[in-house]
């Protein structure tokens, strides 16, 4: 009897032994999908971008800052291969200390009366920053991510200043901070930095490609690979070789990420990356934590 149970016993954890292979196997091993932008007519995606920055010039001394971004994607409607995608600014936070200076924005909790906006040595980009909140822009996204047109910019600067009520002088000084931090090609290439990471094809875990894109005087060269395939969604390892010209020195870093896709929408539903540059002369050091979050509506 005692024989019995031990044969019993064997079998129970070979056939559980069993059960976890197939499973394993199920997650990442020969499964297939098709991954590309293709967020539905009709439908809305929101993104939470949550990024850290700790920054460091010989002769300017430390820079530390967090910032947060909600956007709202609705796709307004499909041209072929193109999606008509409307972006808006639902909300945005932003901690930053430097040369003494500290500046602390957040769209949802604005300066309460004119004057405490005007004790705040920082307070145009204070009234900036408040007014973007609710603005739109539209663009045009190919299946592979890469944001094709942006359009709609112009407008929304105008109707911020408006909001802001400032006068000429004001107006233009704002109109410059404005285009140092937003503007239709910043905010394109903030997207694609987002968006452009689609081979728009099949895909198995091993396999990978490469894209470049540009952002805040950085380029990326990056190759995406495919981690694992678990039902819809599908993690990609990413590593990029970071390049910018800062202060007549071309400085260079790497980027290491993950990105876990739904394979059915191309909604981005997590990702981190860790970015790290450093130059000797002058002395520069740059580390940059970033992480993403989306869901459909």
């Amino acid at each position: 009897m005692k024989s019995l149970s031990l044969r019993i016993a064997a079998c129970i954890l070979l056939g559980a032994s069993l059960v976890l292979v197939a499973c394993q196997s199920t997650k990442s091993s020969t499964a297939s999908k098709m991954l590309r932008f293709n967020f539905e007519n009709g439908k809305g995606y929101d993104y939470e971008m949550n990024m850290s920055m700790d920054q460091s010039i010989q002769g300017a001394g430390p820079v530390k800052m967090d910032m947060l971004f909600y956007y709202s994607l609705d796709v307004t409607g499909e041209e072929g291969e193109l999606k008509n995608v409307r972006a808006r600014y639902d909300r945005f936070k932003m901690k930053m200390a430097v040369m003494g200076m500290n500046l602390d924005v957040d769209t949802d909790n604005p300066p309460k009366t004119e004057e405490e906006s005007e004790g705040n040595p920082l307070a145009m980009m204070d009234k900036m920053f408040g007014a973007i909140k609710g603005k739109e822009f539209n663009m045009k996204i190919n299946r592979e991510g890469k944001v094709l047109e942006v359009t709609g910019f112009k407008e929304m600067v105008g109707s911020m200043l408006d909001s802001m009520g400032l006068k000429d002088q004001d107006r233009e000084e704002a109109m410059k901070q404005f285009e140092d931090q937003f503007s239709d090609e910043k905010s394109k290439a903030q997207f694609e930095r987002l968006l452009y990471i689609f081979p728009n094809k099949e895909v198995k875990v091993g396999d990978s490609w490469n894209r470049s894109t540009s952002g805040s005087g950085m380029t990326y060269n990056s190759k995406y690979t495919v981690k694992e395939i678990e039902g819809d969604m599908i993690t990609l390892d990413e590593e990029s070789e970071v390049e910018s010209d800062r202060g007549g020195q071309h400085i260079k870093g790497e980027l290491t990420g993950t990105v876990v896709v739904d394979s059915r929408s191309g909604l981005i539903v997590k990702a981190d990356q860790d970015l790290a540059m450093k130059n000797e002369s002058p002395a520069f050091t740059l580390h940059l934590k970033t992480s993403v979050k989306g869901k459909a509506r």
